[in-house]
């Protein structure tokens, strides 16, 4: 007897069912993704506020062995009748002046206070990229250097940071640029600001805040520039203009609210939708509106006058 094999059928996908299925994938994928960033975002900005956190208690150490917050930067005329005689010949910064308090006190030591900052023999130390001093959000100022002399050999630069120290209020004829030492902030040129001088209150006041070495929002202003310069280890003078030197490189002022568009390179820009983060003088870290009142925002950046903020920020 002969047994006759049955043939079996194997049925597979249609094209239009593989379609539907990968019309299926792309909208799930679609829905998902924004999750992801989010989330992502959301890590990068709990990172960068325990970046804040960490130079709010570098700065309550260095108060405590010190009785003193650290200058805003350094600044030291040059030897009379020399060519350089207008120019900073220091520079260092509050930046730099944490480093012991940030378990970095090797590169502390290798920086030499004795001459400029801009001297060959710092080159090592203020070119050193620090990941505390950078914001994960920040896409610009990790691979970014702020380059203040492209004519000499090697290239005169500073490594980026994604954070600024508080000068203050400013308009038209007192801010950090003209009259550096006119602050009604925290940190200026020289500055030695004490916590008794902090009347407005250590948790009411601003002490560092976010900022990018990405593009200055909006139109430029006349003769500025259309990038921050945002460094964590000095300010340096201007190779052209000597006697300016460059304070906004590691301090803001608060004329304008953060990514204000129209500003100017000694605002804020923080790189989170919609919030700036804050240091407060107290080592606590707020998330700021960046629509904040501009009264408010000003007032919290005063050391001593006395503002009523109602409602709080």
């Amino acid at each position: 007897m002969r047994i006759s094999a049955q043939r079996r059928q194997h049925r597979g996908f249609t094209l239009i069912e593989l379609l539907v299925v990968i019309a299926i994938i792309a909208v799930i994928v679609a829905l998902l993704l924004p999750a992801v960033q989010a989330a992502r975002e959301a890590a990068r900005r709990v990172a960068c506020k325990n970046n804040l956190k960490q130079l709010g208690l570098a700065l309550h150490n260095y108060e405590a062995v010190h009785r003193v917050y650290p200058p805003g930067y350094i600044h030291k005329f040059g030897p009379v009748g020399s060519p350089q005689e207008l120019a900073n010949h220091a520079g260092l910064a509050w930046g730099a002046m944490l480093l012991p308090q940030l378990d970095q006190m090797p590169l502390y030591r290798t920086f030499d206070a004795e001459v400029p900052v801009w001297d060959m023999v710092n080159l090592q130390p203020r070119e050193t990229k620090l990941p505390l001093f950078l914001c994960p959000t920040d896409v610009h100022s990790g691979s970014k250097f702020v380059v203040r002399d492209d004519t000499v050999t090697p290239i005169e630069q500073y490594a980026g940071a994604s954070y600024a120290a508080n000068w203050g209020p400013s308009d038209a004829l007192i801010n950090l640029d003209t009259t550096p030492l006119q602050s009604v902030g925290i940190f200026y040129r020289n500055s030695s600001t004490r916590v008794r001088d902090i009347s407005d209150g250590l948790s009411n006041t601003l002490a560092f805040g976010e900022r990018t070495n990405g593009p200055i929002p909006g139109s430029v202003t006349p003769g500025g520039h259309a990038y921050f310069e945002t460094a964590w280890s000095a300010a340096v003078r201007d190779v052209t203009t000597l006697p300016d030197d460059h304070g906004h490189m590691v301090l803001f002022e608060t004329q304008f609210l953060p990514n204000q568009d129209g500003t100017d390179d000694k605002g804020l820009s923080a790189p989170h939708d919609g919030v700036c983060q804050f240091t407060m003088c107290d080592g606590s870290v707020r998330g700021i509106n960046t629509k904040i009142d501009l009264q408010v925002y000003q007032a919290i950046s005063t050391r001593a006058y006395g503002e009523d903020i109602v409602g709080g920020f």
